[in-house]
């Protein structure tokens, strides 16, 4: 009984001894290390809470602005702009006015260059005109309407902001609420840009306006001719709320229709098609009319497989009676020319001396 119960005994010592091994070399389980306190400790995380520029709702990339811009309600509360979290106007600053308030930008610095408030509704709008008409190529312009923008606003200053990007400012009216982001030279229209039409039986008065993204910082001046401000690059991970815009180094895809040729051409070297192969509207159209051909025709094939045998034997002898009642002269054009001499003396034996004679 001793001897067998000795290997029972060796057997638990090694299975202990091996499990000891695992668990101290693989967990790494040590109870020296392990302490209550510390443990707990442990597992708490801190978050750290990061300050995106201008409350946005996600950070800009690098080389982008983060900018915000908030209209005026009605003739309460102010407008406000903050550039990189800078703010650069707002009521509290002491620096907004009733009308139009502008603030410029440097387009590749950021630096602020100025600010300024024109009343629209009192105020001289030849200030407003010598104002915009002395930005510097390259600079970012910045407006928030707070109450009036669009009563004093004449025909030149529409076209004034119309060469800024803006594509709304022919439609500014009376406490119309309106903000916008253009640039000097800027060819095309801005994306960034709001527009809210007074409407007094809704009250849109007193609503605000909030305009917040992040545009491309750079604007260089020798490329004027495409604009310093592009159309918007395909974020798709991005916040579809903020507004990317992207200056596209490619001069081919600066005008819409470019850009059009320009996807179907990369669609069709996708498929394998080549440049004289037919667009796939073109394709589509043409199918749709073969089906409708094809389907026309067996609608009267069907048509006649569905008429009865009376109706069948009226149409033939329809038929027999039109060939039959066919006038003779058409007949005797290709009759021989025997036959046409002989007719002749018949119609001639027929005729009287007088009608002879006739």
């Amino acid at each position: 009984m001793r001897v067998s119960g000795l290997p029972r005994l060796l057997a638990l010592i090694f299975v202990l001894v091996t499990t000891w091994i695992f668990v101290r070399s693989y967990i790494s389980f040590n109870m020296k290390t392990i302490r209550l306190p510390r443990w707990m400790a442990g597992s708490v995380h801190k978050e750290k809470l990061v300050k995106i520029k201008c409350g946005l709702s996600k950070s800009c990339p690098a080389n982008f602005f983060a900018f915000k811009i908030v209209s005026g309600a009605a003739n309460v509360v102010g407008p406000s702009m903050c550039l990189e979290d800078h703010v650069i106007m707002s009521p509290v600053k002491n620096n907004v006015g009733r009308g139009l308030n502008i603030a410029l930008v440097n387009g590749t610095t950021g630096t602020i260059l100025g600010q300024k408030s024109f009343d629209m509704y009192s105020g001289d709008p030849s200030l407003l005109v010598k104002f915009l008409k002395e930005i510097p190529a390259g600079t970012l312009v910045l407006v928030a309407s707070y109450d009036d923008p669009g009563t004093k606003l004449n025909d030149e200053i529409r076209q004034l902001f119309s060469n800024l990007g803006s594509a709304y400012t022919k439609q500014l009216g009376f406490r119309d609420s309106w903000v916008f982001l253009g640039a000097k030279d800027l060819k095309g229209k801005s994306p960034f840009e709001q527009f809210l039409k007074n409407n007094p039986d809704t009250n849109k008065y007193e609503q605000r306006l909030n305009g917040s993204a992040s545009m491309y910082s750079e604007i260089q001046r020798e490329r004027a001719d495409i604009g310093g401000l592009m159309a918007r690059p395909e974020y798709r991970e991005w916040n579809p709320e903020l507004i990317k815009p992207k200056k596209l180094l490619n001069p081919v895809k600066a005008s819409r229709s470019h850009q059009e040729l320009h996807r179907e051409l990369l669609m069709n070297h996708k498929r394998g098609l080549g440049v004289d192969s037919k667009p796939e509207l073109q394709r589509v159209l043409e199918h749709r009319r073969r089906n409708q051909l094809i389907k026309k025709k067996k609608e009267e094939l069907e048509a006649k497989r569905l008429q009865c045998p009376f109706e069948q034997e009226l149409l033939r002898r329809q038929q027999r009676l039109n060939q039959l009642e066919k006038p003779p002269e058409k007949e005797e054009e290709h009759a021989p020319e025997f036959i046409k001499v002989r007719e002749n003396l018949r119609r001639i034996a027929t005729l009287t001396s007088e009608e002879r004679v006739l």
